[in-house]
């Protein structure tokens, strides 16, 4: 945002600030820094960054205000007298009815009357060309001046166009019409706020005037109007409309009701300065709901905790204080605050707190570490998860990602039985903005993964068909406690793979594909810190997202669930435009446990191991984890290991069987094995397996 350092000077001795290079020192003291200074004549133009929570520095007073108090200076009061007025009231003349006064706090009304047509003053008009604004008339460039001086946005209305001499605030009707200045007629919604005549809307408020009422050199008598608006409305209706104004950008973040006097004034001044004519006695102004005065406590222990330097005290606190225009009052060993209106973003001590600091000087602050007592360590315990979790998924050859916490809940109906098994809401209570950036995004996703495949797909459309990534997020629903927030949220690890295999510096030359089994590896990979992968139960999942048949579901052996990995379904590629074979998979980080079993070493068995083979014709839905499950519940004698050695489907067998072979590894540590024992043990397995599973030898 621009300003004028010529401009400044008028409210605060800008040479004794250090001029140019002492102005943007101080600014940068304050948060405010000046990018750039460009000479313009004899003035300077600095390029200011203001940021959003700080409206009250939009305009060359509240900027002054800034840097009078970083240096320590009085600001220069206002040198021009109030405007005479004569003739009938603008109470006699005119009147304004508020209809929403929580929206409109405050509505000010000056009228002026007798203009002749004419340009407004050099000094008026330079200054704002300086700035970048295109003089037109008198009436609108002495509103764009106290705009840009006062940070308080006007609107100059052509009183005798006017139906009824009368303004009324109130909200727009659905479907009412209105040609704003930019020559664009405008379809309002319900909630936009207007100021209308007897008749018709006449403004678009706190954005855009209208074209019917706006002042012409044809234009003798002005209204001027000033107000307050709700900052959220506001923003609504500008983003709705598409309708970024110099008016919009500042009623958005907060204007200082109490400027408003003052901008009316200003701009009365510099209107009969340049054109004559009278200004009508008295002042309109229309109160709505009042502001409450905010206060806030100020303690001295606090300051110095927060900061870390014993040197400040509340004496420097009070005056650094009322340097900003708070008001400050001394009570034992704290301040007990009265926080300024034009001040929206302050609101608690610690905000009170890094005003006082801005005023001291950050650079003045203490550099040490704070005394420790032990190791540092993570006061969240899922904070540790999620660290050790990516680290595993980096190890694992998978790349992080960020994605875009709000969705379309249409992108996450294909995983929603996934997302019924992990605790989230049904699309009916999943959390929406009210006023969202995207209208096509106004949910907070229930799961990461849509966006992870759409990272995935934005990766493969660039050439990037080999590809793994990972997001750690948060997931969200409406199904929690308001006494605990964070019980609206999830926390999960969602991670998807394309094209060959990931990489291992040991692997041979030959490459091959990514298959289920290496996205099945990936999350047990990602879970083995703190669970057993053998102790992992799988069980197949239906869900549209994923190919039927090609996805599964991880549950605890307390049989919580934990995650689940599958192949993208055809459908989900086509829709998100990705490469075949795509597995995916989300891991509920919540549901792990965080206690971690202490290591354990266990030596090898110096006595030799006897390995036997056991095949069987099974029905083909007979999930392996089943059949492991149990073999080991028979307890045979001495059993070590037992693994999945050979599965087969051919013509050879039934329709609906496959074949299974079995390896197990039987071990004394106290002796050495006998053959027949060990054929015992397996010829008591077959005969369990036949009669309880129905399998064929």
């Amino acid at each position: 945002m621009k300003f004028s350092l010529e401009w400044l000077d008028e409210h605060v001795d800008v040479a004794a600030a250090g001029g140019v290079a002492g102005v943007r020192r101080l600014l940068e003291q304050a948060g405010l820094p000046a990018e750039s200074a460009a000479p313009s004549g004899a003035d300077t133009i600095l390029d200011v960054e203001i940021t959003p929570n700080r409206p009250d520095a939009m305009g060359h007073r509240g900027l002054a205000r800034e840097i009078a108090a970083m240096a320590g200076l009085a600001r220069r009061p206002p040198v021009a007298p109030p405007p005479p007025s004569s003739g009938e009231t603008a109470e006699r003349l005119t009147s304004v009815v508020n209809q929403v006064p929580r929206l409109c706090r405050r509505f000010g009304v000056r009228v002026l009357r007798g203009l002749a047509n004419g340009p407004a003053s050099e000094q008026v008009r330079s200054r704002l060309q300086r700035l970048g604004s295109k003089p037109i008339s008198s009436a609108v460039d002495a509103t764009n001046y106290a705009l840009w001086d006062t940070g308080q946005p006007l609107h100059a209305f052509d009183f005798d166009r006017l139906a009824g001499g009368l303004l009324i605030v109130r909200k727009a009707t659905r479907g009412e019409r209105l040609v704003t200045l930019d020559g664009v007629e405008r379809e309002l919604a319900a909630g936009d706020l207007v100021v209308a005549d007897a008749e018709r809307p006449v403004s678009l408020a706190g954005i855009m005037g209208g074209i019917d009422t706006a002042v012409t050199e044809r234009t003798r008598n002005v209204l001027l109007e000033a107000a307050w608006w709700d900052p959220v409305t506001i923003r609504r209706t500008s983003r709705r409309l598409g309708l970024h104004t110099d008016a919009s950008h500042r009623f958005e973040r907060g204007a200082d009701v109490e400027a408003i006097p003052g901008a009316l004034d200003l701009a009365a001044r510099l209107i009969l300065g340049a054109s004559g004519g009278t200004l009508a006695p008295g002042f309109l102004d229309a109160h709505g709901t009042p502001f409450r005065i905010r206060r806030a406590s100020l303690r001295l222990s606090r300051l110095r905790l927060v900061s870390g330097d014993e040197r400040l005290t509340l004496e420097f606190a009070e005056e650094a204080l009322g340097r900003l225009e708070f008001a400050p009052e001394r009570r034992g060993k704290h301040l007990a605050v009265s926080i300024p209106l034009f001040r929206p973003d302050v609101r608690r001590e610690d905000d009170l707190i890094e005003e006082v600091l801005r005023v001291y000087g950050y650079g003045q602050l203490p550099s040490r570490l704070p005394p420790a007592r032990g190791p540092g360590r993570y006061l969240e315990p899922l904070r540790e998860v999620e660290e050790r979790a990516a680290d595993a998924a980096v190890s694992a050859g998978l790349y992080e990602t960020v994605g875009f916490p709000f969705v379309d809940p249409v992108e996450e109906r294909p995983f929603d039985s996934w997302l019924a098994l992990s605790g989230a809401a049904a699309e009916r209570l999943r959390l929406a903005l009210a006023n969202p950036l995207d209208d096509g995004r106004r949910h907070l996703r229930a799961t990461l993964l849509p966006g992870l495949l759409d990272a995935l797909s934005r990766n493969a459309r660039h050439g990037q068909t080999d590809a793994g990534l990972f997001e750690i997020g948060r997931a969200f629903s409406q199904e929690g406690r308001p006494d605990a927030p964070e019980s609206f949220e999830s926390r999960r690890l969602a991670f998807a793979i394309c094209g060959e295999a990931r990489p291992q510096w040991s692997e041979a030359a030959g490459r091959r594909a990514a298959d289920f089994f290496d996205a099945k590896g990936i999350a047990e990979r990602l879970l083995d810190p703190w669970i057993d992968p053998a102790a992992l139960s799988w069980s197949p999942l239906d869900t549209d997202g994923f190919v039927a048949g090609a996805s599964a579901l991880a549950r605890s052996a307390s049989g919580s669930v934990l995650a689940v990995v599958g192949e993208v379904s055809a459908s989900e590629r086509e829709r998100r435009r990705l490469p075949e074979s795509v597995f995916a998979g989300e891991l509920l980080l919540g549901a792990i446990p965080v206690g971690i079993a202490p290591a354990t070493f266990r030596p090898y068995s110096e006595l030799p191991s006897i390995q036997a083979d056991l095949s069987f014709a099974q029905p083909r839905g007979l999930a392996w984890e089943k059949v492991e499950r149990f073999v080991r519940d028979q307890k045979l004698a001495n059993l070590e290991s037992l693994r999945l050695l050979d599965r087969y489907e051919g013509k050879a067998l039934a329709e609906g069987t496959v074949k299974t072979t079995l390896r197990l590894v039987f071990r004394s540590a106290e002796r050495t094995l006998e053959q027949d024992e060990v054929n015992r043990e397996i010829e008591r397995l077959g005969i369990a397996l036949r009669e309880k599973l129905r399998v064929t030898l």
